[in-house]
């Protein structure tokens, strides 16, 4: 199951954005201000509350009028939070009866000793002298800048993505054709090491298109890998027939899915998604197509790449719930087949849901009728006053939408 980390900030370039406001020189109390707003929200990482603490003793510190005894006092609580933050973090990965100490911690982690002296004199001696307060709260900086802020992925913008995602399709379609076309005579071959350690290393390949343009892409590069496999049909042997079994499809293709998955979890909802986008395009087609039927079979497979029985469960759930949201004969046909393989309580939740949404024959004509009416109004130029109000559409439930916003 995917791990999703909350953080109080909304998009990644927000949190750069603070970082080159907190590093540069004229919005400085503009960053901290906004590094405590996000520490109201929570989840805030203590490298940025210290990078913000650190600039604002300075921001104190070119006060004018304040005492000396008030900036070292600033200063030094800064840096002692900075410190004890850091030394605690190492200590809870730990989870030792017996903690290291404070100094063996610092080490650990790359941190100055000096750091950690000085955190002791400023709590349990004299403030130090404020000269020596702003060189270490310099060097503070520095470090973070080092092991923290450095390190952050500038995220690609939205041009640079959707013109890197036509090379990653074509990219994922000649991996995936050869990797069809060895496997072929792997499975021949039955030799069951060599055909494991080729499906690690297709996986691995995979995983590194997905993940060739940092971070900030790799949902949008999932997503238009997954669809390479459902849209170009290499799921499907090329001359299947209607009705015939995919048992060698699955033996081709489940050991590699089932390795991308276990390391990608996103990519299993990425195939679930297009498969279903497929079967929506082609609800109207008829009942005997074999391109359709087996796409439908595939995502009934997919279900067994679920990596937990809640995981499982969910994603069942949320298929038959797009079924009876979206009324044709193959999301019936795909809603019948998942209730014939779930057990008795899910059928009983949702059998009756299912037939209700069933379009009946006279309902299912308009419904492509009006689909045809909607495509020719798309493509036609019409002015205001010769413009015909399109009919209406029959659905099976509401559509949700927002009605507006409470300020």
């Amino acid at each position: 199951m995917a791990k999703y980390a909350i953080t109080p900030w909304r998009h990644q370039k927000d949190l750069l954005e603070v970082c080159r406001q907190l590093y540069g020189d004229s919005e400085r109390r503009h960053a901290v201000d906004r590094v405590m707003a996000w520490k109201l929200r929570g989840n805030l990482p203590h490298a940025v509350e210290s990078t913000a603490l650190l600039v604002d003793a300075i921001l104190h510190h070119d006060i004018e009028g304040i005492s000396i005894f008030s900036v070292r006092a600033v200063y030094s609580a800064a840096f002692s939070r900075f410190v004890t933050g850091f030394c605690d973090i190492g200590r809870n990965k730990e989870r030792s009866l017996e903690p290291s100490s404070m100094l063996d911690i610092a080490k650990q982690i790359g941190m100055p000793p000096a750091f950690v002296a000085l955190r002791h004199e400023a709590t349990h001696e004299e403030l130090p002298a404020i000269h020596r307060l702003v060189k270490a709260t310099q060097e503070a900086l520095d470090w973070l800048w080092n092991v923290y802020w450095s390190r952050l992925e500038e995220p690609e913008s939205d041009a640079a993505l959707a013109a890197s995602l036509p090379k990653a399709r074509s990219q994922a379609k000649e991996f995936f054709k050869s990797w069809r076309s060895a496997r072929r005579d792997a499975v021949r071959t039955k030799n069951q090491r060599q055909q494991t350690e080729d499906v690690q290393s297709a996986s691995k390949a995979c995983l590194s298109l997905i993940k060739a343009n940092g971070a900030s892409s790799v949902l949008p590069r999932t997503h238009a890998v997954a669809d390479v496999l459902i849209e170009d049909g290499l799921l499907l042997p090329s001359k299947r027939e209607f009705g015939s079994s995919l048992s060698g499809a699955f033996l081709i293709w489940e050991g590699l899915l089932q390795d991308i998955i276990k390391q990608q979890k996103s990519f299993l909802n990425a195939l679930v998604a297009s498969s279903l986008s497929r079967i929506d395009q082609e609800n109207a087609r008829p009942q005997d197509d074999a391109h359709v039927e087996g796409i439908c079979l595939w995502l009934l497979h997919m279900l067994d790449f679920a990596q937990t029985d809640a995981q499982r469960t969910k994603l069942r759930r949320e298929i038959m719930q797009w079924c009876c949201t979206h009324p044709g004969g193959w999301s019936h046909y795909l809603g019948k087949r998942l209730l014939e393989s779930s057990d008795a309580d899910f059928v009983e939740d949702w059998k009756d849901v299912l037939d209700a949404s069933q379009l009946q024959p006279s309902q299912e004509a308009a419904f492509v009728n009006d689909t045809e009416m909607a495509d020719i109004q798309q493509h036609a130029t019409v002015s205001d006053s010769s413009a015909q109000p399109l009919s209406w559409m029959w659905a099976v439930a509401a559509t949700a939408a927002p009605i507006g916003i409470v300020r």
